[in-house]
Order: structure tokens, then C-alpha cells, then sequence
């Protein structure tokens, strides 16, 4: 019998107790969506930064005919700090053209529509190792043919209206959010340009990088009232299942998956894609390229754990950092590299981690390292003869194991609670860790290995992760991997 949390109840009453008494007295939030267009260097040096500040991530939409085109706008270097800092890149077309317009002057071939689009795709693609999913059309021009040739090229197409701010109306964003309340609007686009006219302009810029903090304040200001919610676009139009629920601010749940249980995550694949929900593979080796690359293209993450899974902390202490590195770290990455699948997450075996093993994966440009204080309890440590029951503790209570949301992309070292059933993993118990960090606004690290219908030791049953995903998307949490 799997152990049963003494104050599961109180802990699932207190919620929804708390659930209807925000209903009854408040509409539901806005989700509001961050979106740059056109592919300004200032989306880096400004806009970024003060979005991370916040705990909140931006959607770029890059012209890449443009990139690097000047000192104005990003490069390609630039767009991969941007993936690397866990924003989102969507295409705004090869070249900025008029996709309406292209069908017009065709009279119904697609050719260079289908171009404009693809050419971009591809290139973001080849140049980031994340393939985008979202295509957001120049002068927001757009009909069914163009949805239609998206979907056709992997991609969804943005949805209308978008609302953008600038200097001539950076003082209103307040008096929109209202409006849009009071009609009933779930969701909005706020879209920017150039958020500097001081710095490297753009089109409608803000008058200086003070004007758009202001901007960025006050859409704060409404986050901490509980009037809207911010994220990306994809958490946004992923958010349809809040309808009329009020989470104050959304959750996230980071999932994980750990060694080579290559053929079970791609048939997991689906599963994911079902409910738009993403995860980082941490694999052992180099074999599998191929599947590396399709999760890659279903916007998953690829992360190290090591090319012979070892241990990185006791390894360094009896052989040193440089040989570590050179052989469980460096043919992993080189390897990886080569075939263009990149990497900047990593996971520790067995969990063991140091603040001197963390501090080399850092100073070898690392961005995130997973793992779990030694010194701290484990709620469910591993235990497959089930000889340790008294010390199994509720993942929902276990305080330690969530971090607020809004510090996700701040933190360079994050926890973990594993799932299998030699850890005797309560799914009931995850499943109110998830509510928990949905009505928080918390974010929760969960990890397992292999995905099977009968999994059995430290990988996870196929009906766990389906009820996992769901209950993510009931609740309004965004599901991502490590990044």
C-alpha cells in the first residue's frame, strides 16, 4: 500500500474553498502575451533583461532576412541567447512581405507565400536547434489560406487582434485591460516594436528605455492584483482550459526525463503534442541522433547527463574536474555539437551535486544544472523493497521542491522529486504538488525515466503522465522542460 498524506484533504479543500471565493468576487484574469516583432537588437539589450526581472518571458518574432542586417538589429548569436534564456522564437517571415497581398498577385498559387514562410521556419530552425511554432504575419495580414499553408508547414498560425504599444499610447495599457475584461476577453497580444527610440529605434518606439519600464510596471502592477496573467504566446493560447477558473498567477511544471529510453519517449511524443506540453531528455551517450532531432523539432529540449553516467561529484573528487570533463562531459558535447543538437542543461546522476561541481558547468557556459541537496530529506527516496516507508513525505507539503514561478528562469540550480514505483510515487500525491503549484504560482521539478503503459523500478506508467498533462492543463500551469 502506497503511503496516504495526513492533510491531503484540508490541502484540497483549502484550495477550492479558496477557488470559489475568488470566483464569486473577481472576473477571471487576462492572459496577456508578450510579443516583439522585427527582430531589434534592443529586444536583447532592453526588453529581455527587464522581462527576466520579472520572472516573465517574451515571444520574438524574427524576420530573418533581417537578422544581422545592421547594428539595429539581433543576430543569430543573439536569437540563441534568447532560446538559451527560455524565450520563445516565432517566425515573422522571411523577408516582411505582405502574405494577403503575395496571394492576391499570385491569383491563387502559393508558391511564394509557402516561401516566406518555410524559408524562415527552416532557417530559425537550423540556425537555434528549436523549430517554431507559431507564425505571426506581417501587418497582421492573415486569412484562412494563410492559416491552412502554415498548418500545412508545421506551424500555427497567431491569432488577431494584436494591440500594439508605443510611444503613442504607452501610458493606456491599464485602460485596455480593463476594456477587454469587461467584455468578457480571455486572452490578449501585447506586442511591441521598437522599445527604445533612444536606443536603436524601430517602428512606434518607445521613447527611451524609462518609458518602457513604465509599460512593463504597470502590466506588473495588474499581475499583482490578480487582473491579468503574463506569459509567452504559447502559454497564453494553451490557457483555453482556465475559462471561467482564477488562478492569480499561472504555475509551471517542469518535466523532465533522464538516460535512453529512446524508443518510449518518441512513442510519448503524441502525448505531449496532445496537450502542447513540453519536456528536456537528458540523455546518457550520443546514440540516437535521429530522435534528438524529431524532439527537438516538436520543440522538446535535449540535455546532458553524462556520456557514462557518472557520478560528477564523486568522480571529482577522486580523479579531479579535467578528467571528468574529458571523459564523461566533453565526447557527450562534442558529439552532440556535431550534429548540430545543442545543449545547455544538465543533469546530475543520481542527483549529487556540489557547489563546486555546479560552479564547472557554469564556467563552461552551462545555463541550468538539476539536482538535489544531499543534506535535505528526500519526501519519497528510492526504496523498491519498501523497507523505508517512514520516511516517505508528501511531494505537495514538501516545501523545498518548489520555487516561486516567477524566479524559473533566474534559477541555475533546480531540485527534483523522481517518479517510478521504487520511490512509491503517490500519482494522487503529484497530482496535488501540481495544484498546489498551479494556485501558488509556484514551479515544481518532476522527473522519471523510461514512459510505459506497466512501468515498473524508476520510470513512469504512461496513464501517470496523460493524468499529469491534464491536470497541468485544467489547472493553468505551463509544462516545460528544464529551460
Amino acid at each position: 500500500m502506497k503511503p496516504v498524506a495526513r492533510n491531503s484533504l484540508l490541502f484540497a479543500l483549502s484550495f477550492a474553498v479558496a477557488a470559489l471565493a475568488t470566483h464569486a468576487t473577481a472576473a477571471a484574469p487576462l492572459r496577456v502575451a508578450l510579443t516583439f516583432d522585427d527582430s531589434l537588437k534592443d529586444h536583447l539589450l532592453i526588453a529581455a533583461p527587464m522581462l527576466e526581472e520579472r520572472g516573465w518571458r517574451g515571444t520574438f518574432c524574427i524576420v530573418t532576412d533581417w537578422i544581422g542586417r545592421d547594428d539595429s538589429r539581433l543576430s543569430w548569436d543573439d536569437i540563441r541567447e534568447l532560446v538559451r534564456r527560455g524565450h520563445e522564437i516565432a517566425t515573422h517571415t522571411k523577408s516582411h512581405q505582405n502574405l494577403v497581398s503575395l496571394l492576391e498577385k499570385e491569383k491563387g498559387h502559393e508558391v511564394e507565400v509557402r516561401r516566406q514562410i518555410f524559408a524562415s521556419a527552416d532557417k530559425i530552425a537550423a540556425e537555434t536547434g528549436i523549430a517554431p511554432r507559431f507564425l505571426f504575419t506581417p501587418f497582421v495580414q492573415q486569412n484562412d489560406t494563410t492559416a491552412r499553408i502554415a498548418r500545412e508547414l508545421g506551424l500555427r498560425q497567431a491569432e488577431g487582434p494584436r494591440y500594439n504599444f508605443g510611444s503613442n499610447n504607452c501610458d493606456r495599457v491599464a485602460t485596455l485591460v480593463a476594456d477587454l475584461r469587461a467584455n468578457g476577453i480571455e486572452r490578449a497580444d501585447i506586442l511591441t516594436h521598437g522599445v527604445s527610440a533612444a536606443d536603436h529605434g524601430g517602428w512606434c518606439p518607445f521613447a527611451d528605455r524609462e518609458s518602457f519600464r513604465k509599460h512593463l510596471d504597470a502590466l506588473a502592477e495588474l499581475e499583482r492584483k490578480g487582473e491579468i496573467i503574463v506569459t509567452d504566446y504559447d502559454g497564453m493560447v494553451s490557457s483555453c482550459a482556465l475559462k471561467a477558473q482564477t488562478w492569480p498567477r499561472h504555475g509551471i511544471l517542469s518535466l523532465s526525463f533522464d538516460d535512453t529510453s529512446f524508443d518510449q519517449w518518441e512513442a510519448a511524443l503524441p502525448l505531449f503534442a496532445k496537450y502542447d506540453a513540453r519536456t528536456t531528455f537528458f540523455v546518457n551517450g550520443t546514440n540516437r541522433i535521429d530522435f534528438m532531432r524529431k524532439a527537438l523539432d516538436a520543440g522538446h529540449e535535449i540535455g546532458l547527463h553524462g556520456f557514462n553516467h557518472m557520478d560528477a561529484v564523486e568522480t571529482v573528487e577522486e580523479r579531479g574536474e579535467d578528467w571528468f570533463w574529458r571523459t564523461d562531459i566533453a565526447p557527450q558535447l562534442d558529439a552532440l555539437a556535431a550534429a548540430g543538437i545543442p545543449v545547455s542543461s544538465y543533469a546530475y546522476p543520481n542527483c549529487v551535486h556540489t557547489a563546486r561541481t555546479d560552479e564547472m558547468f557554469f564556467s563552461h557556459g552551462f545555463s541550468r544544472v538539476r539536482g538535489r541537496d544531499a543534506a535535505i530529506p528526500n519526501p519519497n527516496p528510492y526504496d523498491p523493497q519498501g523497507e523505508s516507508l517512514d520516511q516517505w513525505r508528501p511531494v505537495a507539503e514538501t516545501d523545498w521542491l518548489f520555487i516561486p514561478a516567477a524566479d524559473f528562469l533566474k534559477a541555475r540550480v533546480v531540485p527534483n522529486v523522481i517518479m517510478g514505483e521504487s520511490y512509491h510515487t503517490s500519482i494522487e500525491d503529484i497530482l496535488r504538488a501540481i495544484e498546489r503549484a498551479g494556485w501558488q504560482g509556484e514551479a515544481l521539478f518532476v522527473v522519471s525515466h523510461g514512459i510505459e503503459p506497466d512501468a515498473k523500478d524508476i520510470s513512469m506508467k504512461t496513464e501517470w503522465l496523460e493524468r499529469i498533462l491534464s491536470s497541468a492543463d485544467d489547472s493553468g500551469i505551463l509544462v516545460r522542460g528544464i529551460r
